[in-house]
């Protein structure tokens, strides 16, 4: 048997306590990985963290403690683990800004959410299109977690779809809505998009009534669809699937922010059925157009006039402008749930109808096509679209809390992107798309490269 040392005369020794007491740090852990958590929590302990706090004094067969632990929690959202928590309020705070900037009841945000509680399928939609965003704007998520949820969703998914009356079901409507996000999310923008989700939705449509879409997620779904098929229309250079209803566009009566902009979303989806269309169309159809982008900026309301317009002194290291739009305060009543939604909603509607303005400019059917005058009409069709596109990568960079606004401005890149010249302004638009991924989760990094090659490609050519 060994002697024991004894203990230096300076060294102090500690009382072994009667009792320990672990304190659950998850939150502050999930606080450091991811900052959208931190911004968006409240003061003061999780819920889960109440949770191992209670259970840790009450153990045993304490009577008071099963008691309490009974009554408050016996009733919890299905939530197993903190991964689910982190995924859950990721959508809820950050991935629902792509589907409510022109509804401001926030449907997506708040609706949805509650009606995950009770429906697994919803549920798992949310979870799979949460983990493949972080997985995108965090290197180091695990981006399995995306497709083992996905997968989970669709087991859920497909045997309640063969179900009667499933295409009234709005719950599913809406799950199907957010897998298109995960779809657009794992499609380049230069590369190929299958739309599979997208094919659902129109499904769902389609068995509405004839008058359109009727509750309310219903109206937020089907605008939602219409605008994903904006993005798959320019995507795969095919005219939109999705097209509003007469009983939506009734709804667009009222001079709201949020209807207006609706309004623009429908004229870009109008606009690309006449860009795509497998016959040529004709003049007096793209004069209706064109004229109603005009009416649309003429007799918008004063809340959508931009709070400034300013150009960088330095042109050549600044070439974007400075468009900010503000948020208008109608007294006090006002909420900020409200006042955010009319800020979202000024920005995506001059945002669309930006975009209808460059499609429609590049598809002018009186521009020559061969003589002597092509390539004057191309020089005035070409510096219109450039001059378009650098209005909607500015209020894309001038407005970084609408994140929809800088994935439609990677659709007017998609566009007419190879237009653009002078070093610094073809460096501004690869930062947006720049911005697009790493902070978003926007997959542009095919488009980059390949505006790269064009670009190099008339460098070379001038210089031959």
């Amino acid at each position: 048997m060994q002697a024991t040392t004894p203990l230096a005369l300076h060294q102090t020794t500690l009382t072994i306590p009667k009792s320990l007491q672990f304190v659950d740090e998850t939150a502050d852990i999930v606080r450091v990985l991811d900052p959208a958590v931190e911004a968006s929590s409240r003061p003061g302990p999780q819920p889960w963290s109440s949770i191992s706090i209670l259970q840790s004094h009450y153990t045993g067969n304490d009577n008071v403690g099963q008691s309490i632990l009974g009554k408050s929690f016996e009733r919890r959202w299905p939530l197993v683990d903190v991964t689910e928590i982190l995924l859950f309020e990721h959508f809820t705070h950050n991935l629902s800004k792509f589907f409510d900037f022109c509804d401001e009841t926030r449907r997506f945000e708040i609706d949805v959410p509650r009606r995950a509680r009770t429906c697994q399928s919803l549920l798992a939609a949310i979870f799979a299109v949460s983990s493949r965003h972080l997985s995108m704007i965090k290197r180091d998520f695990d981006s399995y977690i995306a497709d083992y949820f996905y997968h989970r969703c669709l087991q859920n998914l497909i045997p309640e779809l063969d179900k009667e009356g499933s295409s009234c079901n709005d719950n599913l409507l809406a799950a199907t809505v957010i897998l298109r996000l995960l779809e657009e999310l794992n499609a380049p923008l230069a590369g190929l998009d299958h739309c599979h989700h997208s094919l659902g939705t129109q499904a769902f449509l389609r068995s509405q009534s004839s008058g359109g879409p009727g509750t309310g997620l219903q109206q937020a779904a089907a605008w939602a669809g219409v605008r994903q098929e904006i993005y798959a229309s320019l995507t795969m250079h095919r005219p939109p699937a999705i097209k509003a209803t007469a009983g939506m566009l009734d709804s667009l009566t009222a001079l709201q922010d949020c209807a207006w902009a609706n309004r623009a979303v429908n004229h870009c989806s109008e606009v690309l059925e006449f860009c795509f269309a497998e016959t040529r169309g004709t003049t007096a159809r793209y004069d209706d157009l064109l004229q109603d982008i005009l009416q649309w900026d003429l007799q918008r309301p004063d809340s959508y006039d931009p709070l400034c317009f300013l150009i960088a002194e330095n042109v050549n290291t600044n070439p974007l402008w400075d468009v900010r739009m503000h948020t208008d305060w109608h007294g006090k009543e006002t909420s900020i749930l409200i006042s955010t939604c009319e800020l979202t909603s000024k920005v995506m509607g001059w945002q669309y109808i930006t975009l209808a303005r460059i499609a429609l400019t590049l598809h002018d059917p009186r521009a020559s096509r061969v003589g002597l005058d092509r390539q004057s009409s191309w020089v005035r069709i070409n510096d219109q679209a450039r001059s378009a596109l650098k209005l909607l990568c500015s209020i894309a960079v001038s407005n970084p809390k609408t994140p929809g606004a800088i994935v439609v401005a990677c659709m007017g890149i998609k566009m007419c992107g190879d237009l653009v010249e002078g070093g610094g302004e073809q460096q501004s638009v690869l930062d947006v798309l720049t911005r697009a991924e790493t902070a978003h989760g926007w997959p542009t990094r095919d488009l980059q490269l390949k505006l790269k090659e064009v670009w190099a490609g008339r460098i070379s050519v001038e210089n031959s």
